[in-house]
């Protein structure tokens, strides 16, 4: 999917196309839908990253990534903070941090499949424990 927006009465909608549909590829009926809006997608990418950044075998595999010197429980309670960056975030940089976590949104008939890229998770525990390393 690719993202399109277009504007009616001074009011801008956002929404995602089908590349399927752009390259004019007949798909079948029950196939994804051709237009998505972009705040139930974004939302869906949203609440599936905080899922996993919550899960403790990525945060495990996060510590092990950044190196010995990085505690397991450190890089939990970073990633657990990840909701309260969030709202603190414009929404460029909101655009940022999910370019760097994700690696491609695939959209099917039966829903989302989100695929996530291991090192923007390294990237960003970096960036959430730096305030923390700066306190301590």
């Amino acid at each position: 999917m690719t993202p399109h927006h277009t504007g009616k009465k001074n009011k801008e909608y956002c929404y995602y196309v089908s590349t399927d549909y752009l390259k004019v590829r007949h798909t079948a009926p029950s196939a994804a839908p051709q237009r998505l809006a972009a705040g139930m997608v974004e939302g869906a990418v949203v609440r599936e990253l905080r899922r996993v950044l919550r899960s403790p075998e990525i945060a495990a595999r996060t510590a092990t990534e950044l190196g010995k010197r990085t505690d397991t429980n450190e890089v939990a309670a970073a990633l657990q903070d990840f909701d309260n960056l969030w709202a603190q975030l414009f929404h460029n940089e909101r655009t940022r941090i999910v370019q760097l976590l994700v690696h491609r949104v695939t959209v099917t008939g039966e829903g989302l499949a989100i695929d996530l890229l291991a090192d923007g998770l390294k990237g960003l525990a970096s960036e959430l424990m730096a305030p923390q390393e700066a306190n301590a």
